[in-house]
């Protein structure tokens, strides 16, 4: 009698370890994500896509969430801006446009499940993680408009300098996209003012 097939078996784990066993497992999160969504990841499932054990990714990550958070967010592609174009309002809007597709790219079920998921104590690092490159383009972009003579001399308050995220975020979150109207009537009609509005002082 012709021997029984064998049920196929898993990969063994693979020998690494240091930053190329971290990438493996942020590759192997960010597909499972891809495939699966935020309610289908499992620890078991990116162990056997990254050909590791649950304990190796328990020891990294005490809660899917950081490990959803260190995958996408902390590492996202740098798809930002990294110049600016001559205008304040060019800058907001390209800066904007960059952000959406960011968060589109990691996906907004996924954004929903983390912030669901996490502690509340967890969400304002949450948070920085989040915008941070972000914001760091975006403070470029007012030290390049403060010297074209685009705003006046005195620093932004804090919250005036969160806004363009803000809003961007915000209407993704709980209208699920923003089309590219949208985004220039924030920058224009909201953005704008309340950056330019010391400009004569």
């Amino acid at each position: 009698m012709a021997e029984s097939a064998k049920a196929p078996t898993a990969a063994p784990p693979a020998r690494r370890g240091g930053e190329e066993l971290d990438e493996a497992i942020r590759e192997a999160v960010r597909e499972e994500l891809a495939e699966r969504g935020y309610a289908g990841l499992t620890f078991e499932g990116v162990a056997r896509r990254a050909r590791t054990s649950k304990p190796v990714i328990y020891r990294r990550y005490p809660s899917r969430a950081l490990m959803v958070v260190d995958a996408w967010i902390r590492h996202a592609p740098a798809d930002l801006p990294t110049q600016t174009t001559g205008s304040l309002r060019e800058d907001l809007l390209a800066l904007g446009r960059a952000f959406v597709v960011r968060f589109e790219r990691i996906g907004l079920g996924t954004l929903r499940g983390l912030m669901a998921e996490v502690d509340e104590d967890f969400l304002p690092h949450l948070d920085q993680v989040a915008t941070a490159s972000a914001q760091e383009i975006l403070g470029a972009a007012i030290d390049a408009a403060r010297r074209r003579g685009e705003i006046g001399p005195e620093p932004l308050p804090p919250r005036v300098l969160q806004i363009p995220l803000v809003l961007v975020r915000h209407e993704l979150l709980f209208q699920g996209h923003i089309d590219d109207a949208a985004l220039v009537d924030m920058v224009d009609t909201v953005c704008l003012p309340l950056m330019t509005a010391g400009r004569s002082r």
